[in-house]
């Protein structure tokens, strides 16, 4: 697969900086928008305004043009969880259907709790896998070291991937637990918020370590329960992910919770934003799944009493730290 035509769809941070990175290590890569008049500031301002102060190279091509979907080699799919539904039918028959397609958002469907390559899945017979890794976006545009995880249901499919995406800055593993490494993305963002609230609250690194630690065993029940491989949660995908997005205030999501701990309400503090921050939608439907498979997650459950039932921070965390069972791992 050398020399494989990719095209990146979604012209948010996230694809914009897979874009630069690939594209500055000699891929053949293209960078597709759905928005005309987006795509016409990107091409004359080379800057993107979800990444300041990072240069689009004049090399790179980005495009509105629906044909050039139709000769990719492998798809990067960048668009947000929540609208990608919608997306994935306009687009649908421009795909070929021998193009392999790579999951790179994370988060589950509000209105279905279904991943994305589910939602692929419906309309589609492509083979549709996940890239998801501790990976901050304006990072990887910086081609600063990192790595991430590639899960197809077709280890050796991964493997080939894996090879066409992976550089110097950048290494890839192939796994093949598909469903697991997009649940482990969707979760973390859930518990990102959690950490954000421990860290406006000045509550120490101790409480974040076991936050993360507890968090990752709520992770795993859901991943086990969904079909998932508790594994799962010990890869860059898993773990590696989490531990990234609960320990910086670069991470959306935990700034969000930052600023609730803040005292500021959650609608205050999307209508300050230009990016989408999945931990919300998402933590509706993490809340939805332990309901409906009766599993034991006191850290998400807390999260949604906060964003969702409106409860007053202090009283779920009190509530939350007044509960504990006596052995590890129940």
């Amino acid at each position: 697969m050398e020399n494989t035509k990719i095209l990146i769809i979604g012209t948010g941070a996230w694809g914009t900086a897979l874009a630069i990175s690939l594209h500055n290590a000699g891929k053949n890569v293209a960078l597709w928008g759905r928005r005309k008049e987006h795509v016409e500031k990107l091409c004359a301002d080379r800057e993107s305004t979800y990444l300041p102060g990072i240069t689009i190279p004049e090399t790179l091509s980005i495009t509105n043009d629906v044909a050039e979907i139709a000769i990719a080699k492998l798809l990067l799919w960048t668009a947000p969880v929540q609208q990608s539904r919608e997306l994935i039918e306009c687009l649908s028959t421009h795909m070929p259907q021998d193009c392999p397609i790579v999951v790179c958002s994370k988060g589950l469907e509000l209105q279905t709790q279904k991943p994305i390559s589910e939602i692929f899945k419906e309309s589609l017979p492509n083979s549709v896998g996940m890239l998801s890794g501790p990976n901050f976006a304006d990072e990887i545009a910086k081609d600063l070291p990192a790595a991430s995880t590639l899960a197809f249901k077709d280890l050796e499919l991964a493997k080939n991937i894996s090879y066409v995406l992976r550089h110097k800055a950048f290494r890839v593993y192939a796994y093949d637990d598909v469903i697991g490494v997009e649940l482990a993305g969707a979760l973390k963002n859930v518990i990102a918020i959690a950490a954000g609230i421990v860290m406006g609250k000045n509550f120490g690194q101790n409480c974040l370590a076991t936050l993360i630690t507890r968090a990752n065993v709520e992770i795993s029940r859901i991943i086990c329960a969904l079909g998932g491989e508790r594994d799962t949660t010990q890869t860059l995908a898993g773990i590696g992910d989490l531990m990234l997005t609960c320990s910086s205030e670069k991470s959306r999501n935990t700034s969000l919770g930052i600023s609730l701990a803040h005292g500021l309400s959650l609608e205050e503090i999307l209508n300050t934003r230009k990016n989408i921050t999945e931990g919300v939608p998402t933590t509706k439907v993490a809340f939805e799944l332990a309901g409906k498979h009766k599993i034991h997650a006191p850290i998400i459950c807390a999260v949604y009493d906060i964003l969702y039932a409106k409860k007053p921070i202090d009283d779920v965390l009190e509530e939350l730290f007044s509960t504990q069972h006596d052995r590890e791992l129940e």
